[in-house]
């Protein structure tokens, strides 16, 4: 938003983070977004310094999403495998992934190896005649 409080639009900012805080003393909400202009790598400062709390969250967003954040202590990924390649909500991320995880018992260990699976072709579901509703095979009322 501009001074004048009209929302205006950030071309070429994919990414925003938010931040919703609460003061428990004064019992009041604030949210703060904050975008960030580079589509590809986009970087924004940390608020560790600041709000300890955020740290798990940023790391999340970086997991996630491949938000860099500038300034943060421990920066790594926390709920993917750290060999893994990309950031699975991203919209451009394939379905089916990049890699999979087999185990090899020739090798004794887990290796990684690209995705054997082939992209599905949806397939236009095909409607057939349902008979049931047809008006000769509709129930006749019975007089009792």
């Amino acid at each position: 938003m501009n001074r004048s409080g009209v929302r205006v639009p950030h071309e070429g900012a994919r990414f925003a983070v938010a931040y919703n805080l609460l003061s428990v003393t004064n019992n009041q909400r604030i949210r703060i977004r904050a975008r960030c202009e580079d589509a590809e790598d986009p970087i924004i400062d940390s608020v560790v310094d600041i709000w300890p709390g955020a740290n798990w969250f940023e790391r999340e967003a970086f997991d996630l999403f491949g938000i860099l954040f500038t300034g943060h202590p421990d920066l790594r990924r926390i709920l993917t495998d750290y060999g893994f390649i990309g950031h699975p909500f991203r919209k451009d991320f394939p379905l089916i992934g990049n890699v999979e995880v087999l185990y090899d018992p020739q090798k004794g260990r887990v290796v990684y190896q690209p995705v054997s699976i082939t992209p599905r072709v949806l397939v236009p579901k095909v409607i057939r005649h349902d008979h049931r509703y047809e008006p000769a095979l509709k129930d006749e009322k019975v007089p009792r």
